[in-house]
């Protein structure tokens, strides 16, 4: 947290929060955003098979019920609704030669791995002991990814105060999303088969899946903090006792929660991230039960990345032109109409348009990088008005929705397959039952998403305000010089 006392604070050189007009203002390297963008390759490695296939791994192969794995995933929320903030606030008064967030990138990244590979180890041990095992990995694997990647979001909020610059990093770290996506659509589902001696429901093909991955991802998020720089940052010589860093704390998540913009973007983002990753959680499902050949996920999944890839070379032009609030709202409302459309090509079995809708899905997800350019505008809005820069606490609430988002649909979709007459490795499930299944899949998401585009018309910031607020920092940092 960065407090500003009045003018003649921010003049002074030893405790403005920006180092430079310059700097702020200055375009980072195509070396630098590219560098930047490994972090989210790192995170798409260490998330990936959690967030699309972990559902199906509880029961498919460690045996765990539908209502056992909800537990689990509800527990580690309720967890996160307190981890989470409270390790941004953390971040945020975190002092060291790296900056506040670069250090918890360079040193969580192998405990994350760890975890991931931990997430993945089926125990041959009684069903009871297995919940707990698997509960353990899940929230320390949670708390590992949670470290890591508000981290990462967080330094790009503090490499610049252009915002262009920010849409920018964020169009880069979305391009590495993509590409990345893109190979792990590809190889996960055969990675998965070939380790499990051809079988979608072995232990071993799991297991070593995320071992190859989180192999990978430790030197990527190396490469992200080897590459970026911290120039918006805390005063190296403001020394506060512990009790004052906790009444800080305290007032970060107060300015956080008093600010409806920033509320509406974390209610935006729960909405729409429980949609997209209740249908991610539960899509391995479609193509195994429904469809009868898992190895469509790996073109429908290669599909949808590929679109994901594009959306980074449209968002910065339309993120740049039209206030980000209503370009998060149209992507939500396109990503239901394509829940829509693939929902009539389950009904049909329309195999040929399984990849066509895959990309369908991609190319409108402009959500994601909208939320997160959004969301750096709010900071600077939210500093300005009071004085105090809460960016940890702000990004880990909204990080907090993604997994929200993420345990919540998966536990809904997997309590609703159930009561829609789903059964584990059932080999003749009936028509209805099959329909139904499409029908959970696809309109539960696409319910969600709407909901989520009226809150993003509910955010006050505009594409004005937030120019006006970049001239602002500007000034600012002029003024210190």
């Amino acid at each position: 947290m960065f407090e500003l006392k009045g003018e003649e604070k921010m003049s002074d050189n030893t405790n403005t929060p920006v180092q430079s007009s310059a700097a702020a203002a200055k375009k980072l390297s195509i070396w630098t955003k590219i560098g930047y963008s490994f972090g989210e390759i790192g995170s798409q490695c260490s998330w990936t098979l959690i967030s699309s296939y972990l559902t199906v791994y509880y029961t498919d192969v460690v045996g765990l019920t539908p209502v056992i794995i909800s537990a689990i995933m509800l527990i580690a929320r309720i967890w996160d609704a307190v981890n989470d903030p409270m390790f941004g606030a953390i971040a945020e008064k975190t002092k060291s030669k790296w900056g506040r967030f670069r250090p918890y990138i360079l040193w969580g990244a192998p405990i994350l791995a760890l975890f991931n590979c931990l997430t993945f180890l089926n125990l041959d041990i009684p069903n009871g002991w297995k919940a707990i095992w698997c509960g353990f990995t899940y929230i320390g694997c949670g708390m590992a990814y949670t470290a890591v990647n508000i981290s990462t979001q967080c330094v790009a909020n503090v490499m610049t105060a252009s915002n262009e610059e920010r849409v920018s990093l964020n169009a880069f770290k979305g391009i590495g999303s993509g590409l990345i996506q893109m190979v792990i659509s590809a190889v996960t589902m055969p990675m998965i088969l070939k380790f499990g001696n051809g079988s979608a429901s072995s232990a071993h093909g799991y297991f070593m899946a995320a071992l190859v991955f989180s192999i990978v991802c430790i030197p990527c998020f190396w490469v992200c903090f080897a590459s970026t720089k911290e120039i918006i940052g805390a005063n190296e010589s403001d020394k506060k006792s512990i009790g004052q860093t906790m009444k800080e704390l305290g007032y970060s998540f107060k300015y956080t929660l008093s600010d409806k913009n920033a509320l509406f973007l974390i209610l935006a983002m729960f909405t729409f991230l429980t949609g997209l990753f209740g249908r991610i959680g539960i899509m391995a499902y479609y193509f195994i039960y429904i469809m009868k050949n898992p190895a469509l996920i790996a073109g429908f999944a290669t599909a949808m990345s590929a679109g994901m890839l594009v959306v980074n070379f449209y968002a910065p032009f339309l993120l740049n032109r039209i206030s980000k609030k209503y370009v998060g709202a149209l992507g939500c409302i396109a990503q239901a109409l394509c829940c829509v459309f693939f929902y009539i090509i389950g009904e049909n079995q329309l195999t040929s348009l399984v990849v066509l809708s895959g990309f369908l899905y991609g190319v409108t997800n402009v959500v994601s990088i909208t939320c997160f350019t959004l969301s750096a505008e709010i900071i600077d809005d939210n500093w300005i008005r009071t004085g105090v820069r809460s960016d940890g606490v702000i990004v880990s609430c909204i990080s907090f929705s993604t997994k929200m988002g993420n345990a919540i649909g998966g536990s809904i979709g997997i309590l609703a397959l159930s009561a829609v007459g789903y059964v584990a490795n059932a080999e003749n499930l009936s028509a209805t039952v099959l329909s139904n299944m499409d029908k959970v899949i696809n309109f539960a998401p696409a319910a969600f998403f709407i909901v989520a585009a009226i809150f993003f018309a509910c955010v006050g910031m505009t594409k004005e305000k937030a120019k006006a607020n970049e001239a602002k920092i500007a000034a600012m940092a002029a003024k210190a010089e």
